[in-house]
């Protein structure tokens, strides 16, 4: 297994690269705008410009002086000799690429990902994950693509409360980090400028709203006069 600073360096290009695809027109990359547009045609709710919002996500989430103060919270990480467990992740695909944190981590920390690709999400994270593989081949040693999950030593799971049941029921007995149902909310006070609303709007609207972090409830104080929020 590649030590750490490998595994770091990896996402750190991943990030670099994907900025480029996102950013640089990539509807003059023939292979880019295959994946966009297959992606699309499984799966109408990602269309081109969410897919492309999520790459830029990731992209930031990957910039070195992020990944390296996020790893540097963890320095057990520098001498840990890790027995490379198989951590299956059963990836959700209600926003594009949105397992993608979990296999980093799964990853980072010398375990191996496990990954069991939502069929909503069948195109386009397969891509990013061949991406980094190709960006450093030795770690397809630490990922798995499955149709299947069978005896892993941990779980990561996301989906439905009723999904989770069956997360439950099926991977109960071992480690696991199972998710269900989450919403965000958001606060307001009515001293709120015009460009709060702008940025709320972004939390509300963004990949239609069926990211978990996408605001779906309000609190006001009573009498909250809604005239600059509409």
């Amino acid at each position: 297994m590649i030590n750490l600073q490998h595994r770091v360096n990896a996402f750190i290009e991943l990030g670099l690269r994907l900025k480029k695809l996102s950013t640089e027109l990539p509807e003059t990359n023939e292979e880019v705008n295959s994946v966009l547009n297959r992606t699309y045609t499984n799966n109408k709710w990602f269309t081109v410009k969410n897919q492309l919002s999520a790459l830029q996500a990731l992209s930031e989430m990957l910039k070195q002086d992020k990944i390296k103060e996020w790893v540097k919270s963890y320095p057990e990480l520098e001498s840990w000799k890790s027995s490379g467990k198989n951590v299956g992740i059963i990836c959700a695909g209600n926003i594009p690429a949105v397992a993608f944190h979990d296999l980093l981590c799964v990853v980072i920390s010398g375990n191996k990902a496990v990954l069991k690709f939502s069929a909503d999400d069948n195109v386009l994270f397969p891509f990013v994950v061949n991406l980094l593989c190709e960006i450093e081949p030795q770690l397809k040693e630490q990922i798995e693509v499955v149709l299947k999950i069978n005896s892993p030593d941990a779980v990561i799971a996301t989906g439905s409360n009723n999904s989770a049941r069956y997360f439950q029921y099926y991977f109960g007995k071992y480690p696991h980090i199972i998710r269900k149902n989450r919403n965000s909310v958001a606060v307001l006070d009515g001293n709120e400028s015009q460009e709060d609303f702008k940025k709320l709007a972004t939390d509300i609207f963004s990949y239609f709203g069926l990211g978990c972090r996408n605001v779906s409830k309000l609190y006001v104080p009573e009498g909250y006069a809604f005239k600059a929020f509409f």
